[in-house]
């Protein structure tokens, strides 16, 4: 499990009632993450609200 506090996450509406969030890590680019370089993903799936996609986020994070 990552720890959330070393991510920035963003979270922005791609269309009128959709939305995502963008994470990234905190640390340089180019940080590695389970022997894989990692410069930042977006959640998968579309939310209902910025508040949802910033839980959808977290648990990304976790599965991390």
């Amino acid at each position: 499990m990552a720890d959330a506090s070393q991510y920035t996450i963003l979270t922005f509406q791609r269309r009128p009632g959709l939305w995502r969030a963008s994470i990234s890590p905190k640390v340089t680019s180019g940080a590695t993450i389970k022997g894989q370089t990692m410069l930042g993903f977006v959640t998968e799936d579309d939310c209902d609200s910025e508040e949802a996609a910033e839980t959808a986020a977290k648990r990304a994070i976790k599965k991390l």
